[in-house]
């Protein structure tokens, strides 16, 4: 009798396990293809940014880059009068832009560019300082 009351028991918390094991599983997948979801959007929003600025950069400054548009690295920072060349337009100090880091062709130090756009328009404001 008592081997047999080991084994239901033993039965019952191993399909216990499965099914605890099983929703765990459900849902890493489902959050792992939720997250490849909004990630193929970022990129795609990414390339947007990319090409919009790039579009707007001189030739000269195109022409300092080691690449394309597509070599540029896009990041959000909050800009301050001191990351700037020239920040004409005051209206942007202590918001949240992109950064978008560019590799010249320059072979000393610093070797990349920085461009600053804005987060809505994606309009270019503006060089960046590099050390």
């Amino acid at each position: 009798m008592g081997k047999i009351s080991l084994f239901v028991l033993s039965t019952i918390l191993l399909f216990g396990l499965f099914a605890c094991s099983n929703s765990q599983y459900a849902n890493d997948y489902a959050n792992q293809h939720m997250g490849k979801h909004n990630k193929q959007s970022s990129k795609t929003n990414i390339v947007e940014v990319k090409k919009t600025v790039w579009s707007q950069l001189s030739a000269e400054q195109k022409e300092w880059v080691n690449g394309t548009w597509e070599d540029g690295n896009v990041s959000k920072i909050t800009l301050n009068q001191n990351m700037i060349i020239h920040l004409d337009d005051q209206s942007y100090q202590g918001e949240e832009v992109y950064l978008i880091d560019y590799p010249t062709k320059n072979t000393g130090m610093p070797n990349n560019m920085i461009v600053y756009a804005d987060l809505e328009t994606l309009d270019y404001i503006g060089n960046g300082l590099v050390d």
